[in-house]
C-alpha cells in the first residue's frame, strides 16, 4: 500500500482531518487535540489523497501514532515509520510501548 508523508501546520482543521482515522480511538483524538495545542510536530500518511494514519513527533522523539483500523495489517505503519525517520534524517526515539518492526 503505497503512501505518501504529509506533514501538517498545526491547526484546529488537523482534527477534521484525521477524525475518520481516530474515530475508534477517542484518546488519541484527546491526544491529537494537546500535540496541536502544544506545537508538536504532526505528521500524516496518505493514500489516494486520505489520511490514513497520523503521527505527533517532538525534537526527534515519536510521540504517538494511530493508523486507520481498515489498514492495520497491511505494512502502512512501518511504511509511515520509515517515512518520518527518513524526513527526521535518522531515527526517532521510540515511546516504551512500542517496538520496531523485524
Amino acid at each position: 500500500m503505497p503512501i505518501q508523508l504529509q506533514i501538517h501546520a498545526a491547526s484546529d482543521t488537523l482534527n477534521d482531518t484525521f477524525a475518520k482515522t481516530l474515530r475508534e480511538d477517542p484518546d488519541h483524538a484527546r491526544a491529537l487535540r494537546q500535540a496541536i495545542a502544544a506545537g508538536h510536530t504532526i505528521a500524516g500518511a496518505h493514500f489516494n489523497g486520505q489520511p490514513v494514519a497520523v503521527a505527533a513527533v517532538d525534537d526527534g522523539t515519536l510521540l504517538w501514532m494511530v493508523v486507520h483500523p481498515s489498514t492495520r495489517g497491511r505494512g502502512v505503519g512501518t511504511d509511515f515509520l520509515r517515512l518520518l525517520e527518513q524526513h527526521q534524517g535518522g531515527p526517532l526515539s521510540l515511546p516504551p510501548e512500542c517496538r520496531r518492526p523485524g
